[in-house]
C-alpha cells in the first residue's frame, strides 16, 4: 500500500491552524530563540517520509519556556479512507503511559498515603513470598525464595525482579489480557517467579501496571477516575484516557505495520481502543494527543505546577526527573547487546545521566520517554524546551525518526 502524496499539514500561527482549548500558549518562534527556516526544515523533512510512503502520519510539537512554537500535523490518520492527520489526534502512547501512572504514586505518597520503601505485599499480599528463577535464561524452572520483599521503589524504577508484558514467562501463562480486570493481571503476575531480586537488576517490566493497582488500592479508586481526578483534569488534558469515546472518534489514528511491501494496516486489539477496557493497563494503556503530553511535560518543567494547578511538589518533580539508580544495576538495556550508557531512570521517566554517551542530540538532565508504536518525547531544563513527536506504527523505531526529529530540533535554536 503506499500512502497518497497529498499532505495536510498544519503550521503554527498560519491561517489554518486551528488549536484545541487545552494547548499550552502560542509564541512566535523568534521570540523564543528559534530560526524560523530551521522549523520549516524539520516539516519538509517529515514530510518527505510520508511523501515516499514510509509513514502515514504524525503529529509534532515543540514548546519553549511554556509556549507553542510549532505544531504541525502531516499525512493521514487513516490511509485507506484519506482522513487527514489532525493537530489533536489521538495516539495510543503505550510506554509513554508511564510517567503518567508514576505521578500518580508519586501524589500518594507525598499524601503520605505511600512510601517508597513500603513492601508491595503491604497492599497486594500476594507479592509476599515471591520466588525468583535460579537460571532466568535457560530452560531451568527450578526457583528460589527472593531475597527480599520488592517495594513500591522497586517497581517504579523498574528494579522489581518482575518481566515485560509481552515476554515468554507471561505470555506462556496467560497472564495478560485487555478482557480482565487489573486486579486479575496482578494475582496472575504474583503467581509467576521473578527473573531477579528486587533491587539487584534493571529489567523494563510490567511494574508499572501492578503500581496502577496500588492507586486503586490506596486511593480507593479505579485508576481511570483516579487519574481523571488528580491529573488530567487539574493540567487540562481533555483527550488522554484509557480508550477513544465515541464522540472523539474523528481524533482516531490507526496503526500501520512497515514492511518489504508497503505499509499495512494493523488490526484491532481483541478490545479495540474505541471501547473501555477492563483491564486498565498503567504500563501501556493511555491514548493522548501531542497538545495534551506537551501540558503534561510542562508541568514537569513548572516544577509540578501549571496554570494555578500543583499536581506535585519541587522535591517530588525532582525524584521523578533526576536519576535514582544505583550505580550496580547500570546501565541499563531494553536488548542486552546494546545498552543504553547515556541513561539513568527516576521514579517515573528516563534521564539523561552522561550525554557523550548518546547517539544523537542530548543533554544532561533531559527526561522523558517513548512508546512502542512510534511516540517520542522529551524535556530539557537546560533550554526550557519540551517536546513531542507522534506516530502509529510498527516498528516503532523505524527510519530513526525520533533521532533525526530530535537532531533538527535541536539545530533550530540559535540561544
Amino acid at each position: 500500500m503506499s500512502c497518497p502524496r497529498k499532505v495536510f499539514g498544519v503550521l503554527l500561527l498560519s491561517a489554518g491552524m486551528t488549536g484545541g482549548a487545552s494547548a499550552l500558549p502560542r509564541a512566535e518562534p523568534e521570540t523564543l530563540g528559534f530560526v524560523p527556516a530551521r522549523l520549516a526544515l524539520i516539516t519538509d523533512t517529515l514530510q518527505h517520509y510520508v511523501d515516499a510512503g514510509h509513514i502515514p502520519g504524525l503529529v509534532a510539537g515543540i514548546a519553549r519556556h511554556g509556549r507553542i512554537v510549532y505544531l504541525e500535523s502531516l499525512g493521514w490518520q487513516d490511509v485507506e479512507q484519506q482522513i487527514p492527520m489532525r493537530s489533536d489526534a489521538m495516539f495510543q502512547i503505550r510506554s509513554m503511559s508511564k510517567p503518567v501512572v508514576s505521578l500518580a504514586v508519586m501524589q500518594l505518597i507525598e499524601s503520605g498515603q505511600l512510601g517508597l520503601d513500603d513492601p508491595v505485599s503491604r497492599y497486594i499480599p500476594a507479592f509476599a513470598d515471591m520466588r525468583v528463577l535460579a537460571d532466568a535464561t535457560g530452560s531451568d524452572a527450578t526457583t528460589r525464595p527472593a531475597s527480599r520483599q520488592m517495594t513500591v521503589s522497586d517497581l517504579l524504577l523498574h528494579t522489581s525482579g518482575l518481566s515485560h508484558r509481552t515476554s515468554a514467562l507471561y505470555v506462556s501463562r496467560g497472564v495478560r489480557s485487555r478482557d480482565e480486570p487489573l486486579s486479575q493481571l496482578v494475582e496472575k503476575v504474583a503467581q509467576v517467579p521473578l527473573i531477579a531480586d528486587p533491587g539487584t537488576l534493571w529489567n523494563y517490566s510490567i511494574s508499572t501496571t501492578i503500581l496502577g493497582h496500588v492507586v486503586e488500592i490506596v486511593s480507593g479508586l479505579p485508576l481511570d477516575d483516579y487519574l481523571q481526578a488528580s491529573i488530567l483534569e487539574p493540567l487540562n488534558m481533555p483527550d488522554t484516557g484509557f480508550h477513544i469515546p465515541a464522540d472523539k472518534l474523528t481524533q482516531r489514528v490507526h496503526i500501520y505495520r512497515l514492511g518489504a511491501d508497503g505499509m499495512q494496516r494493523e488490526p484491532d486489539m481483541d478490545i479495540p481502543i474505541t471501547r473501555a477496557p477492563p483491564l486498565l493497563e498503567g504500563a501501556a494503556g493511555l491514548v493522548s494527543t501531542v497538545p495534551d503530553y506537551l501540558r503534561f511535560l510542562q508541568a514537569f518543567m513548572n516544577h509540578g505546577e501549571l496554570d494555578g494547578q500543583r499536581i506535585l511538589t519541587e522535591t517530588g518533580v525532582e525524584l521523578m526527573t533526576q536519576n535514582q539508580l544505583p550505580d550496580a544495576v547500570l546501565p541499563i538495556a531494553l536488548n542486552p547487546q546494546r545498552p543504553m550508557r547515556d541513561l539513568g531512570w527516576g521514579y517515573g521517566f528516563s534521564v539523561v545521566i552522561d550525554e557523550a554517551e548518546s547517539g544523537f542530540a542530548r543533554n544532561n538532565g533531559e527526561f522523558g520517554w517513548n512508546g512502542s508504536l512510534g511516540t517520542f518525547s522529551w524535556a530539557d531544563p537546560q533550554t526550557g524546551l519540551v517536546a513531542v513527536l507522534m506516530m502509529q506504527i510498527q516498528p516503532s523505531g523505524a527510519y530513526n525518526l525520533s533521532a533525526l526529529f530530535k537532531s533538527l530540533v535541536s539545530q533550530s535554536i540559535t540561544q
